[in-house]
């Protein structure tokens, strides 16, 4: 954790003047939690969240979104997995879109399995939603006025930013994409092929293509009916 923020002060530092780092502890089960707040009492840029139960990254995510005070929020997993170089990179977008969406360039370093299911989902909501994003699930900044009022987020799993990003386009707020680099992680295992996040996403689809298309046809189905009445 204390090199992602390292990662994160060098790049902010001289090209955002005001910002605040947000760690959003999710019931861990280490002492994830108390490094934590160790470091925010080294950090005035930290502030720490601690949810007193496990709820999932969308939950964990929207957190951080309700406590944010700045213009634009960004999302940072804290495995280490993201370049210094990469978060400069996304760092030098910000503000020239509502939102920043990543991208990973070096996929390989990822295992097969992995990337077969992210593959796999990328393609099909690019096709469901008529999109040709590059990535859904990676460590996007959009603007915090924009994302608070979104109070719920149909996903515990990683599925959790499709929607929002879809819901935004949709409004047609501007995007551009952005390629990144990882490297290994130093925290964590991915959990991204975990039985329940597969069913998770798969569950937040058939929610999405109800809410964003669906509905409103039956909604006017209905209301034709009513009227030829």
């Amino acid at each position: 954790m204390d090199g992602v923020i390292k990662s994160i002060h060098q790049a902010l530092d001289g090209r955002i003047p005001k910002y605040e780092i947000i760690i959003v502890n999710d019931d861990s089960r280490d002492n994830t939690g108390q490094v934590a707040e160790n470091l925010a009492r080294q950090n005035s840029h930290l502030k720490v969240i601690h949810n007193v139960e496990n709820r999932g990254c969308g939950f964990t995510f929207m957190s951080g979104v309700k406590a944010a005070k700045h213009e634009y929020v960004w999302l940072i997993p804290g495995d280490d997995e993201i370049t210094t170089d990469s978060i400069e990179t996304i760092a030098n977008h910000i503000g020239k879109a509502d939102m920043i969406i990543p991208y990973v360039l070096n996929f390989a370093i990822r295992p097969l399995s992995r990337r077969i299911v992210s593959w796999g989902y990328t393609a099909l909501l690019n096709v469901l939603f008529w999109k040709k994003l590059h990535y859904y699930n990676g460590p996007c900044v959009i603007r915090t006025d924009l994302v608070k009022p979104m109070t719920t987020v149909n996903s515990r799993g990683f599925a959790f930013m499709a929607p929002i990003l879809l819901r935004l386009m949709k409004q047609k707020h501007t995007y551009t994409e952005v390629g990144i680099t990882l490297q290994n992680r130093r925290y964590g295992k991915a959990s991204v092929n975990n039985l329940l996040n597969i069913l998770s996403a798969i569950k937040m689809i058939a929610w999405l293509v109800w809410t964003m298309h669906l509905a409103s046809v039956f909604k006017n189905t209905a209301n034709q009916a009513t009227a030829k009445h």
